[in-house]
């Protein structure tokens, strides 16, 4: 991309910036159902269509042939800064040793380009950062960035990766995951993913993960070590309802629920409606009720009511 191009783009963004992360922004009013934004939410992160929901930082393709391809800091700063991450958050670093993170990324750009001759670089700025409350009890605060590219279709001239309506077109709403994605097919955690991130848009599966601390690299047991695979993968089976571990989902955005872990650090307001499952990384191992009504399941599973075996990671009401 011709350094003009990419200068004036930061002209343009640099007047967004300073109110990016006005907390009216995330006003519950404004959400589907009434619904908060980090519940309900956004579609995956993508640009131009394309899949952003999983990058590589060495310039590996991802599965929709998107790739970094480099990295702008933000103006007046030189260095030749790099794009890293650091725990399950974003940074920048250059070879003096010298290092961005938090808000000091506000006005950086990340290239990125889809496989292809004619393909010219899309820039993502970081317009934002806020760090939002964990949803477990004594974690550390989420940090969440607002990433918009180009689009003179938009109303603003620009859109934000995670697609929302109009009134969150700058919201800080993106999350990261190092070191590990998810397989949306089986419902599955894929660890151990060396220079891969997972941009995980509020709303979804992986962003509910990280706001309950069983993100990859969170202090879950008070000390320094995250939640196991297994433990993850429960939660990720939990959140989208695979009740038959085989990857079919039995919910839809929105549809209410109550949620409780075994070990008590992430748990909703009571009192609880209805028992609907408990849950192991295989899936729902007893089931008694669906928080979609009606909802047919395919596989055949008993009540809670009566299941003696081992304690789940999660235990899942359906409210009045």
């Amino acid at each position: 991309m011709r350094p003009w191009r990419i200068h004036s783009v930061i002209v343009v963004l640099s007047t967004l910036a300073s109110g990016c992360d006005d907390p009216s922004i995330e006003d519950t009013h404004f959400r589907p159902y009434n619904c908060p934004t980090w519940q309900c939410g956004f579609n995956s992160a993508e640009v131009n269509g394309r899949s952003i929901r999983e990058l590589n930082l060495d310039g590996q393709a991802n599965g929709d042939g998107v790739r970094i391809v480099g990295f702008v800091a933000p103006q007046g700063l030189l260095g030749n800064y790099e794009l890293d991450t650091e725990g399950d958050a974003l940074v920048a670093r250059n070879e003096r040793g010298h290092s961005l993170s938090g808000p000091q990324l506000i006005g950086s750009i990340i290239l990125v380009k889809k496989n292809g001759l004619l393909e010219l670089p899309v820039p993502i700025t970081v317009l934002g950062y806020q760090e939002i409350d964990s949803w477990a009890d004594g974690a550390a605060k989420v940090p969440t960035y607002a990433l918009v590219y180009p689009d003179l279709g938009a109303l603003l001239g620009v859109r934000n990766v995670c697609n929302g309506d109009l009134l969150d077109a700058l919201a800080s709403a993106a999350t990261v995951l190092a070191g590990e994605t998810y397989d949306l097919t089986h419902k599955t955690v894929n660890p151990g993913q060396t220079r891969w991130l997972t941009l995980a848009c509020a709303g979804s599966a992986a962003a509910k993960m990280r706001l309950m601390n069983y993100g990859p690299h969170a202090d879950f047991d008070g000390e320094g070590h995250p939640a196991t695979v297994a433990q993850r993968q429960a939660t990720l089976k939990m959140l989208t309802a695979d009740y038959c571990g085989t990857g079919h989902s039995y919910t839809v955005n929105g549809a209410p629920l109550q949620w409780e872990n075994q070990d008590g650090t992430v748990a909703s307001p009571g009192p609880y409606g209805d028992p609907e499952a408990i849950w192991t990384a295989t899936g729902a191992v007893c089931l008694d009720a669906t928080r979609v009504p009606d909802v047919d399941v395919t596989c055949s599973l008993p009540s809670c009511s009566t299941y003696t075996g081992p304690a789940g990671e999660w235990s899942t009401y359906v409210p009045d």
